[in-house]
């Protein structure tokens, strides 16, 4: 009889969608070739960029490692998409080019996610990072989350009153992969609200595990991080709240609504801060 403790770990696929990923993509490869969970499978899926990130990629020799290609430019929610699909294990973690991740990070939310049988996602806390990786606000995230397991539409509708997405970036998010390709494809007509349009099919299947404590870096750029982008983050939100209120069970209160407004309205003006603050400190 095999001993519990001595069968093989796991296979969890880590999928990254590239696009024009250089310098940041060589830092994040290293992240992921470091996680001291093994077993993974490893998926590139470029697309369609020109500065050298299909060269790079073609350089790594780890046999756990596939790269995909397309010969056209594709959305990023395509790119998304495809590298998600292309998974086969039973747990997906998509992260970003520019993110990254700490070596634990893996390992310690395959433990959240197998613990609850009815869990659909185990979510995290992050780090926030500059160009170079030095860590400007460390565990940032799950606002409003205090406990260790939730129902995923209580996590959904925190959202919505916190007018921000407080799950954070898919870096800080281990999916099961069955309600996360049942709910493919992932979709960019919000483009900042990408991750959680997808957050909002898979959370409410089931129950989802938190951790407070960080498991990797969000990189924060000019381009990421700018008064023209806090309002145009303000206006998507504002449709997705929205969208969400159409649907949400329980219906949403008018208090709730007022709520929501207030919290968009907070997450924009904490979002204009931090820029000038880095700006000023010249962490871009």
């Amino acid at each position: 009889m095999i001993n519990p403790s001595e069968a093989t770990p796991a296979l969890v696929s880590i999928v990254v969608p590239v696009f024009n990923g250089l310098p940041h993509l060589v830092g994040l490869t290293e992240s992921i070739l470091a996680q001291s969970h093994v077993n993974l499978e490893i998926i590139f899926s470029e697309g369609g960029g020109n500065d050298g990130s299909l060269d790079y990629l073609n350089t790594l020799t780890d046999p756990r490692i596939t790269i995909l290609t397309t010969p056209e430019r594709i959305t990023a929610a395509e790119n998304w998409t495809k590298a998600t699909n292309a998974a086969t294990a039973d747990y997906i973690k998509l992260i970003c080019q520019d993110d990254l991740l700490t070596p634990d990070a893996v390992a310690k939310q395959l433990v959240d996610l197998t613990r609850e049988p009815e869990a659909v996602m185990a979510i995290a806390q992050r780090d926030v990072v500059d160009t170079h990786g030095n860590v400007l606000y460390p565990k940032r995230g799950l606002t409003g989350l205090t406990d260790k397991t939730m129902d995923g539409a209580n996590v959904i509708r925190t959202c919505y009153l916190q007018g921000t997405n407080v799950i954070g970036e898919p870096l800080a998010v281990l999916f099961k992969a069955k309600p996360l390709k049942g709910s493919m494809p992932w979709t960019d007509h919000n483009p900042l609200m990408l991750d959680l349009n997808t957050y909002q099919k898979v959370a409410p299947l089931g129950k989802v595990v938190l951790r407070h404590e960080s498991v990797g870096g969000f990189r924060v750029s000019v381009s990421s991080w700018s008064t023209r982008l806090a309002k145009l983050q303000n206006e998507q939100t504002r449709q997705w709240q929205q969208q969400y209120a159409l649907t949400a069970i329980p219906k949403i209160t008018r208090a709730e609504k007022t709520r929501a407004f207030l919290g968009r309205h907070l997450q924009v003006s904490l979002r204009r801060a931090a820029y000038t603050v880095l700006k000023l400190k010249k962490s871009f």
